[in-house]
């Protein structure tokens, strides 16, 4: 056999193992395609960013999309924090949605804070599929959330106190809340922050007719009590005789 015969082998098992990788690579990336819209199928995307206020930009934000109007209870879908530039981006099912932004300065779950900022009012979005949607959010603190949620310019009044049991004790981990009926369902209307070692707590109002209380799980479910029904028109101060939680559970 010639040095002609020989090369030509060589060609030819060269094209046959290039064959072979160039079917295993179109396989690979033929199965990766099929996965990938099984997974993304019917999905979409939401994507936007999150400033305050003045129009600066969020960072550690965080979006809670729900299946319903009703956003007083945990979300069905939570994004990753924004970055630095106040952007998130999530996947979520197609559908109809109320979404709402919030960024804590704490990794607790439960009552915001004072400086913890929140977009307010729920906005509804219809999701389709294979579709990108971009929706912005403008977060602020609770005071600032009760001026644009009732419109005003005036600032909201303040309600502190003490919260404590029926022997004057200080009750911990229990918060202030004021709602604008007895019942409350989810979350209610107005809260402070968890009381400190004290018992001691802040809670911001919009001037009007309250029923006050405490509470002592978030969200309360039943674990709260109502301790008066009060007009609350300037800065007030007064103690809220609440319950424990295992006199709550007896």
């Amino acid at each position: 056999m010639g040095p002609g015969s020989e090369m030509s082998r060589y060609f030819d098992c060269l094209m046959l193992r290039r064959s072979f990788a160039l079917f295993f690579l179109l396989a690979a990336l033929s199965g990766f395609a099929a996965e990938y819209s099984i997974a993304d199928e019917g999905k979409s995307v939401i994507k936007g960013k999150v400033t305050d206020v003045e129009g600066r930009a969020i960072e550690g934000s965080m979006l809670f999309v729900y299946n319903s109007a009703n956003v007083k209870r945990p979300a069905d879908f939570i994004s990753a924090r924004t970055d630095k530039e106040g952007r998130y981006r999530m996947v979520v099912p197609a559908g109809r949605y109320w979404l709402v932004a919030r960024s804590k300065n704490t990794e607790d779950y439960g009552p915001l804070n004072l400086k913890d900022r929140h977009s307010g009012d729920p906005r509804e979005a219809e999701l389709v599929s294979d579709t990108e949607v971009e929706i912005d959010f403008v977060v602020a603190d609770l005071m600032e959330a009760i001026k644009i949620k009732r419109g005003e310019r005036e600032r909201p009044v303040k309600i502190t106190g003490r919260i404590i049991d029926e022997k004057g004790s200080a009750i911990s981990g229990a918060y202030a809340i004021a709602n604008r009926i007895k019942e409350v369902q989810g979350v209610p209307d107005y809260l402070s922050a968890w009381v400190d070692s004290e018992g001691r707590f802040t809670m911001y109002v919009p001037r009007g007719r309250y029923f006050i209380g405490s509470a002592v799980s978030f969200p309360p479910a039943r674990d709260y009590s109502v301790d008066r029904e009060a007009d609350i028109d300037a800065d007030t101060s007064l103690d809220i005789t609440g319950k424990t939680r295992e006199s709550l559970s007896e």
